[in-house]
């Protein structure tokens, strides 16, 4: 919920040609934010800023309390992420059999312990295959038992 609006800045023009034609003509037909949240966006760029610092610290402690958190549990592991509100640790423990795919895993999580995570491979069935994506956005103490939730998870099924 809420208003949200975004803009996009080709910086190298030429060597993105193609995408950035592609990107004004998906913007023209589906993405036109009215001319009210417009004006809002012009007064919130303008005004005062110091806000964004202080989620900006919110979010870096959201960050490194989700990664060190998932990687101390058994059969997950996670690169810290840079600049995202996600973080997509890889399920260390599929290797060993436990799971056919992420999916399952994913599906076993919420059924079991209640968590929603998002499967990895269906952002890139390469890259993303034996990986779940989570949001790092909500509280930490929810964000904590959720982990908590998912190393119960983890211990019950690798035992």
């Amino acid at each position: 919920p809420g208003w949200r609006i975004g803009y996009v800045m080709f910086h190298h023009s030429g060597e993105l040609d193609e995408v950035q034609d592609a990107f004004m003509r998906i913007a023209r037909s589906r993405l036109c934010a009215n001319s009210v949240c417009q004006r809002a966006c012009i007064q919130a760029l303008k005004g005062p800023q110091h806000h964004i610092e202080e989620m900006n610290q919110k979010l870096r402690k959201r960050r490194d309390f989700s990664y060190k958190r998932l990687n101390e549990i058994e059969g997950i592991s996670t690169a810290k992420p840079d600049g995202a509100f996600y973080i997509f640790p890889k399920i260390e423990a599929m290797e060993k059999g436990f799971w056919k795919d992420d999916k399952e895993f994913v599906l076993d999580l919420l059924h079991e312990a209640h968590v929603l995570i998002v499967h990895g491979s269906g952002f890139c069935s390469t890259y993303g295959k034996g990986h779940f994506r989570a949001v790092i956005l909500p509280q930490m103490e929810t964000l904590g038992k959720a982990f908590d939730k998912l190393e119960q998870f983890m211990k019950k099924r690798l035992t």
